[in-house]
Order: structure tokens, then C-alpha cells, then sequence
């Protein structure tokens, strides 16, 4: 299991708990040596869960004290990441319970050069399509996909707002059969903290997207933040 996804499950674990009642506020919690022991992990990793857990407010260290719990989390659905399903963000937030639109930021041409050079090598210009989800009204994710135009040439043709990526895809014969995935606890680029209500040095849960075609073609390039309130994830560990 990859390191990232640890910390994020045992914080998404520690949260579990408080919303059953086993953690409770002004309860003090075990100490990292004690948590590193139950879960089976080394401490660096609790630590991590740990500091995550007071930067979204639960608990609070008190020097010589200890930590303890502050605030409950309300007991609400998360919505799903960190599978290879190719299904719509939109319909996945419909699916936990919640109200959902999304609104298109920009779409505009843009080179092919930085990063998007070694995702896409044999690309010369990349759609660049930026937009919004919500949940409830509240800003929840945003995602910035490339796909390139000599193969989705009119894409800017396409209401984006409404239809989905992976629908238009399809039509052109190139909808991503395999996407991988891999996340990262990011601090929220400044030119996207006003679109998602977010102060400056917020973190926030990050995504790099890679869709694949049926002949195994890179097609998509996509980095999505998430806000935490109300996401959970779920990962497959293999042995090698």
C-alpha cells in the first residue's frame, strides 16, 4: 500500500470513530506510540494522520498534556475516490445523497510543454478544461483535464457544464477503459482558494488522473482537489 494512502485511511478511521461515539469531545487520545502499535504502522505515519486531523480542527495537543478531541464530525456520506472506475464525478456525488451541478471555469487551447510534454510527447496543443463541481451548493472539487485536440478537435463545441467528459470521449471512440490514479495531500494552488471558498495554504486532498484508451493511449491528464469534508477513499493493497 502506498505510504499517502495510510495516514489518509487511519485519519478516515480516527474520524469513524468519533462519529460513533468512541471518541468524544474533551476525550484524550492515545499517545502515537500506543496508535503506531494498534494499527500496526510506524509512528511517522500516525503522526501525519495526526497533524491532518488538528489542521481540520477535531483535536488539539496540549503541551504535557496530550492530544484531545475538540469537534465531531458531522455524520454525513462521503463521496468515493481513489478507484480505477471511470465513472463521472457528478454521477458519484448524486450516488452518496447529495445535490450536484458544476460550472466550467475556462476551456482554452494551450501548448504542450512543462509536465504536460512528458504526459503527452507526441502531442503538439492540449484542451485545457477547467471546472467546478458542488455539493449541496458548496464548492467540492476541482478538476483541470488535458486531452488533446487533434483527436477531440471540436471540444469546444461541447457544454461541459452539463454533459460529461468521458461522455464526449466516447463519442470520438477514445473514453478512458483504465484510469490510474494517485493522491497526495496538496496545499490549494492560490489562483483556485476564491472558486472553492478556501483561505490561502489550505489542504486539501490532490489527484493526478491518467485515462487510458483501449489501445492503452494516454487520452487524458487530469489534477483534481478535493475538500476533504467530504471525501473518503478506498485503495487495493497487493503483496508484490
Amino acid at each position: 500500500m502506498e505510504y499517502n494512502a495510510l495516514y489518509i485511511q487511519l485519519m478516515n478511521r480516527i474520524l469513524d470513530k468519533m462519529r460513533r461515539g468512541e471518541y468524544q469531545v474533551g476525550d484524550k487520545m492515545d499517545s502515537e506510540r500506543v496508535m503506531a502499535q494498534q494499527y500496526g504502522i510506524n509512528r511517522q505515519t500516525v503522526r501525519k494522520a495526526l497533524k491532518m486531523l488538528e489542521e481540520e480542527g477535531y483535536i488539539r495537543p496540549l503541551l504535557g498534556k496530550g492530544t484531545f478531541v475538540v469537534k465531531i464530525p458531522e455524520n454525513m456520506a462521503r463521496i468515493e475516490q481513489g478507484t480505477t472506475a471511470t465513472i463521472s464525478l457528478s454521477m458519484q456525488i448524486r450516488q452518496s445523497g447529495y445535490e450536484s451541478f458544476r460550472k466550467v471555469v475556462s476551456l482554452q487551447l494551450v501548448p504542450v510543454k512543462g509536465i504536460l510534454a512528458e504526459k503527452f510527447p507526441d502531442r503538439k496543443m492540449l484542451f485545457e478544461l477547467v471546472r467546478l463541481s458542488y455539493v449541496n451548493n458548496e464548492p467540492y472539487a476541482l478538476q483541470k483535464a488535458y486531452i488533446p485536440q487533434d483527436l477531440f478537435w471540436d471540444a469546444d463545441r461541447y457544454e461541459f457544464g452539463e454533459g460529461s467528459l468521458y461522455e464526449y470521449m466516447d463519442t470520438k471512440g477514445k473514453m478512458p477503459e483504465r484510469v490510474e490514479s494517485y493522491l497526495q495531500i496538496v496545499t490549494l494552488p492560490k489562483e483556485y482558494t476564491a472558486l472553492m471558498k478556501l483561505e490561502e495554504g489550505k489542504k486539501v486532498f490532490g489527484f493526478h488522473y491518467l485515462g487510458y484508451d483501449s489501445t492503452d493511449e494516454l487520452v487524458e491528464y487530469t489534477d483534481a482537489y478535493y475538500l476533504p469534508k467530504y471525501t473518503s477513499f478506498k485503495y487495493v493493497a497487493q503483496r508484490g
